[in-house]
């Protein structure tokens, strides 16, 4: 065994691999919510400010009152309108 080689062994080694494994989730989640903080442009997501076909924001479970989205960037009419809409349970 070289002398660059006699600082750590395989039981050490194996630790270190399976710490650095078990993080690595962790890791990628907060990639996942950095990511998810990151909000649409409008225009990505053909927001109006007017309804269409009857469906407009303030009926959206993404809407935010009075004036935002959880996922749409900016200030949000609630009688706009968006790709993205998902209306509220009855």
């Amino acid at each position: 065994m070289s002398k660059r080689n006699q600082g750590i062994t395989r039981r050490k080694f194996l630790k270190l691999t399976s710490s650095s494994v078990a993080l690595l989730p962790v890791a990628l989640i907060a990639t996942d919510r950095a990511t998810a903080q990151t909000k649409a442009k409008k225009e990505a997501v053909q927001y109006q400010d007017t309804p269409k076909n009857g469906q407009k924001c303030v009926d959206c479970v993404l809407f935010e009152p009075p004036e935002a989205c959880k996922v749409v960037e900016g200030k949000i009419a609630p009688e706009g309108w968006c790709s993205l809409f998902a209306p509220k349970p009855s």
